[in-house]
């Protein structure tokens, strides 16, 4: 959407289904627009990994609402060494039945 310069949809293959359209549409767009300085990409496996190591501390979390978790430690998220970095972790939107599956 940001390289398009508008929202735009189809079909997407991902476990964050928060995240794909057309959950994320012209509202979240104009606030990407305004606040985000850059994007960071996470694969699925990227996501299952922060899934399961928020689990392993407690929190159940949704795969979309573990996204951001997933970039700090896939390492995609530059200069952090040293710092305090806040992580928004959000949606406990997944079942028994989802949240076993991911976590084996």
């Amino acid at each position: 959407s940001r390289k398009a310069g508008k929202p735009v949809g189809g079909p997407v293959k991902t476990i964050a289904a928060g995240l794909a359209p057309p959950y994320a549409g012209s509202n979240a767009y104009k606030h990407n627009v305004a606040f985000v300085e850059d994007v960071v990409l996470v694969s699925d496996d990227e996501i299952v990994a922060a899934v399961k190591r928020l689990f392993s501390c407690g929190l159940v979390v949704e795969p979309s609402g573990a996204a951001a978790f997933a970039g700090l430690m896939s390492g995609k998220i530059p200069d952090v060494k040293g710092k305090k970095v806040v992580v928004m972790i959000t949606g406990g939107n997944v079942t028994t039945e989802e949240l076993t599956k991911l976590c084996g």
